[in-house]
């Protein structure tokens, strides 16, 4: 995967990006800019190397679909591999939500 492309939101992955930026940034000034700085850095690992992170639990391996676990956040990047190249968020999932709820997002 090439390192200067950008992964894909799925709507409801970004709105969860917003929403816990926008929680955090109203917990203390300049926290929503880092939890925004640390998805961002997650994200840049992750196209590094997709393969590399473990396939999401409860979730077919069939679907290509990995997490990345924040380490400063209690948050998790789910992402699926799109073909070779293409790598698309599905959630951006607080670690004490149900899990598996996004696995809807799946086609």
């Amino acid at each position: 995967m090439a390192a200067d492309r950008q992964p894909r939101y799925r709507p409801a992955a970004k709105a969860e990006l917003i929403e816990a930026a926008t929680r955090y940034e109203a917990a203390s000034d300049g926290l929503g800019a880092d939890f925004i700085k640390a998805i961002d850095d997650a994200l840049a690992v992750v196209i590094a190397s997709p393969e590399r992170w473990p396939f999401a639990p409860r979730v077919s391996p069939r679907h290509r679909v990995h997490r990345y676990l924040l380490k400063r956040f209690p948050f998790s990047v789910v992402y699926r591999l799109v073909g070779e190249d293409e790598l698309e968020v599905l959630a951006v999932a607080h670690q004490k939500r149900r899990p598996g709820y996004w696995t809807r997002r799946l086609p």
